[in-house]
């Protein structure tokens, strides 16, 4: 009887064994997703994404121009011209001031000084003239933000009678373009959706959550150009408006 007993125990335990190592081997056969769907739940692949880029975009008026103001002095010494075109920037920059323009909103961007001979005449062969001297060029360069737009003309006007003679680079921009571009992500993350729904819908699957969110880095926008004659006459200079874009790119799960 202990004999039977124990055999039977023995078939049961080897019975339980093997409904458990087929429960393992079932479980390590089955992926994630298949298990997953078993109980009715959306399942989801990297493999199976929608990507796209979205763009957003608003137009805003700009409320600060900076402009590239300066002096070009030559004479037949160094020195010379060097003292020269102090003297003139000194007279800029104090007309500069008295327009309104503030000192953190000067900064000098360039100062060369160069031996020029494209001005030099070349004596005729066999002639006994003296070649003429070279010329030394002192070049003195700032960049100027105004902050009050209707003052640009007076701004220019104001360093051009003190003695700027090149001017150039007119761009505008904003001093707080925070607001602006967070408009335009909230519009580039709207346009990204919707374009992912539209290739979902256009290939017969069902558009699943966000995977990933990249952003794109763009250039801002292109500043405008001014030459020395319409910067004279003032009013010629226009600040328009400007686009500020913003990009993204999301890629979504398929849905199944």
């Amino acid at each position: 009887m202990l004999k039977r007993t124990a055999v039977a125990v023995g078939v049961i335990g080897l019975l339980a064994a093997l409904v458990l190592a087929g429960a393992w081997l079932w479980g390590q056969g089955t992926s994630p997703a298949e298990a997953q769907s078993s109980t009715g739940q959306p399942t989801y692949s990297p493999s199976e994404i929608i990507t796209v880029v979205g763009q957003g975009s608003v137009r805003v008026q700009p409320d600060i121009v900076q402009v590239t103001i300066g002096v070009d002095t030559t004479a037949d010494t160094v020195s010379q011209a060097v003292a020269d075109n102090e003297e003139k920037m000194t007279a800029v920059l104090a007309a500069l001031e008295k327009a309104g323009i503030a000192e953190k909103d000067i900064q000098t961007t360039n100062y060369s000084i160069q031996l020029d001979n494209s001005q030099v005449p070349v004596p005729e062969a066999g002639s006994s003239a003296t070649p003429a001297k070279p010329v030394y060029r002192v070049s003195n360069m700032v960049n100027v933000t105004v902050r009050d737009l209707e003052s640009v003309g007076d701004v220019l006007d104001a360093a051009i009678a003190a003695g700027a003679n090149n001017i150039w680079g007119i761009s505008f921009s904003l001093s707080d373009p925070s607001t602006a571009q967070a408009d335009a992500r909230v519009k580039a993350v709207d346009d990204a959706k919707a374009r992912a729904q539209t290739l979902a819908e256009l290939n017969g699957v069902k558009l699943g959550p966000v995977m990933s969110v990249s952003e794109i880095v763009s250039g801002g926008p292109v500043p405008l150009a001014a030459t020395y004659e319409s910067a004279a006459k003032g009013g010629a200079i226009s600040p328009g408006e400007l686009e500020i874009t913003y990009q993204v790119q999301v890629s979504y799960f398929i849905e199944r």
